[in-house]
């Protein structure tokens, strides 16, 4: 149930058309109100537990400023994700675009996978021969199965025949060896 996100319908989304003499859209992603509501709901509750492992106790809820710290992430956590999440992605067959252009995902000349070593916040860095640079949140394309399996197909075919390089990161998170 959590880890599967509702899809939408394809009429209110906004995810970018497919490139001008490219074939159709296979898959897109756009994240929803839901999902950051729920990400706000579990900042929320992680603060809360903060503020009571801090103080040991429920002491600090009866200070009214300090609730700012639990209740604020409900709202403002779903704006700032639909702020800067909003635009979607979406990919053919040999293809991924997202707001700012697209790449083409069988002719890569780069991949590389940069972030936390804990592997919470991976950031998948790709170029392709046209020199056309990307850099997308990995979990945003990981939440559509789908669309993952047409992205992970082109940068395991542009790495095995030779023509991307990679960083021993992305060799290791993508299981590229």
């Amino acid at each position: 149930m959590w880890t599967k996100l509702p899809r939408r319908s394809s009429k209110l989304a906004r995810y970018p058309k497919a490139p001008e003499g490219r074939g159709p859209i296979l898959e897109w992603y756009q994240a929803t109100i839901d999902s950051a509501i729920l990400s706000g709901l579990a900042v929320s509750a992680i603060m809360f537990v903060l503020m009571c492992l801090r103080d040991w106790g429920f002491d600090w809820m009866s200070t009214w400023w300090l609730w700012i710290f639990v209740v604020a992430p409900v709202i403002l956590w779903p704006l700032w994700i639909l702020a800067f999440h909003s635009s979607g992605i979406s990919a053919g067959a040999d293809w991924l675009a997202v707001k700012k252009g697209y790449i083409d995902t069988y002719e890569l000349t780069e991949a590389r996978v940069e972030g936390a070593s804990g592997g919470l916040a991976w950031t998948l860095e790709l170029t392709d021969k046209k020199g056309v640079e990307l850099s997308i949140d990995a979990a945003d394309i990981e939440a559509n199965q789908a669309l993952w399996d047409l992205v992970y197909n082109g940068i395991r075919y542009s790495v095995q025949r030779g023509s991307a390089k990679t960083n021993p990161r992305a060799l290791d998170k993508l299981r590229l060896r």
